[in-house]
């Protein structure tokens, strides 16, 4: 009879378990399709941003104005507007090489290999941060970690495993709000392990039918006490960019 008791006890355990809405909501996350779905939220073939680049040094703080176009992951053009110092700087990314201008200087200068890791003006991104825009689905392959909450919204986290060996990130974690598919916290590491970058996605508003942060906040984990806010003052989609805003020619105008 106690045998029989103990079956009896294990069973209903076993369809407990099964029948818990946690492990049904695991069981419900399909984490590649949910970072698709994420993507198709924010991606677009072309976009257009006006912004700030907010510089929280520790010490003191100084803001950067641009505008920035985008099309698909191999071409973006960059124009900085402000401070005075920065104003004419220009960088061109053109299939994966990077060139940026400077009038102080007036030469254009090629960023490459360990390069493009290096501060962006001072900045908690790096030059890659930057001028980055692809799809992750496409870049990384999902698996399902856990549920939490993020200012009282229910986020499902996944850990992101780079496809291809050259990636920059070869390991990110993302915190996603499953009903609106947007990205609340991303962290970025590197192939070692340690944690790199961990950034923040805040006031998210309606654009064009797309659910997009008006707000990044970077943290560079290697520094201490510094922080950088990115500011998306325009955002514009499906814009139609003038073929000439990707040429090297385009950094001297």
């Amino acid at each position: 009879m106690d045998k029989i008791y103990k079956v009896f006890l294990l069973s209903f355990f076993l369809f407990s378990l099964a029948s818990s809405p946690l492990l049904k909501s695991a069981e419900a996350i399909d984490a590649q399709k949910l970072l698709e779905q994420v993507d198709d939220n924010i991606w677009s073939n072309t976009k257009f941003i006006s912004g700030r680049l907010i510089i929280d040094n520790g010490r003191k703080i100084r803001t950067l104005t641009q505008d920035s176009w985008m099309e698909g992951i191999d071409r973006s053009y960059t124009r900085y507007k402000s401070p005075a110092r920065e104003k004419g700087t220009k960088m061109l990314k053109v299939k994966g090489k990077l060139w940026m201008y400077t009038p102080r200087t007036d030469r254009k200068i090629l960023i490459a290999g360990h390069l493009l890791r290096q501060s962006l003006m001072g900045s908690d991104l790096s030059y890659e941060d930057m001028m980055e825009d692809h799809k992750l689905s496409k870049s990384y392959s999902a698996t399902f970690d856990s549920f939490t909450n993020i200012d009282k919204v229910k986020c499902a986290i996944l850990n992101l495993t780079a496809r291809d060996k050259k990636t920059t990130y070869q390991t990110r974690k993302v915190w996603v709000n499953p009903e609106d598919k947007t990205v609340l916290k991303e962290e970025r590491f590197a192939k070692s392990g340690k944690l790199l970058k961990r950034i923040l996605f805040e006031d998210h508003e309606i654009i064009s039918d797309r659910k997009f942060p008006r707000t990044m906040v970077f943290k560079d984990l290697l520094k201490e006490n510094t922080k950088t806010t990115y500011k998306f003052d325009v955002i514009e989609f499906d814009v139609e960019i003038p073929a000439r805003y990707f040429s090297q020619s385009s950094l001297k105008r």
